[in-house]
């Protein structure tokens, strides 16, 4: 009978033991994957709520330039150190440094959230007169991360309406 006692007191406490190291394993292991996604899910750059300056859309003086502007999220604060590409018609153009926007429009480098102000100029080649096109800005930020792309419909006017 003693060895019975033995037996289950043995193998007791290696069960109680394992319990105790699993739970620390999953606790840590839950504590872990909370870290991993909040930094690998968290929020990337985002910009929003796309709108025309004035109306109409297009610059009086150059009806080719459209006047918008567009708030932007951006967690880490890199954004100022990345580039803003602009749309229309399904292409993208080369980015331009966001540094210049920020600095010329007074944003802070490493602000996490604004309004940018944005004059986008038409290619002659990508719309004609009274053709209705889709316009829009995506960015990236300094980390390499790309938003959204909001867009616009608009109609071109050579007289200077939308």
């Amino acid at each position: 009978m003693g060895f019975r006692l033995r037996a289950s007191g043995f193998g007791a406490q290696p069960r109680v033991a394992a319990r105790r190291v699993g739970a620390r394993s999953r606790a840590a292991a839950l504590g872990l994957l909370a870290l991993c996604l909040g930094a690998a899910c968290g929020k990337g750059p985002t910009l929003t709520n796309l709108r025309c300056r004035q109306v109409p859309c297009q610059d009086p003086e150059d009806p080719f330039k459209l006047r918008l502007e567009v708030d932007f999220e951006d967690d880490s604060g890199t954004l100022g150190a990345g580039t803003l590409s602009l749309y229309t018609n399904g292409t993208l153009t080369d980015g331009v440094s966001l540094a210049d926007i920020f600095q010329a429009q007074g944003i802070d480098s490493t602000a996490t959230s604004g309004t940018l102000q944005v004059d986008q100029e038409l290619m002659l080649s990508s719309v004609t007169e009274g053709e209705t096109f889709t316009a829009g800005l995506q960015a990236r930020d300094g980390q390499g991360e790309t938003t959204n792309l909001p867009t616009l419909s608009l109609t071109l006017s050579l007289g200077g309406g939308n």
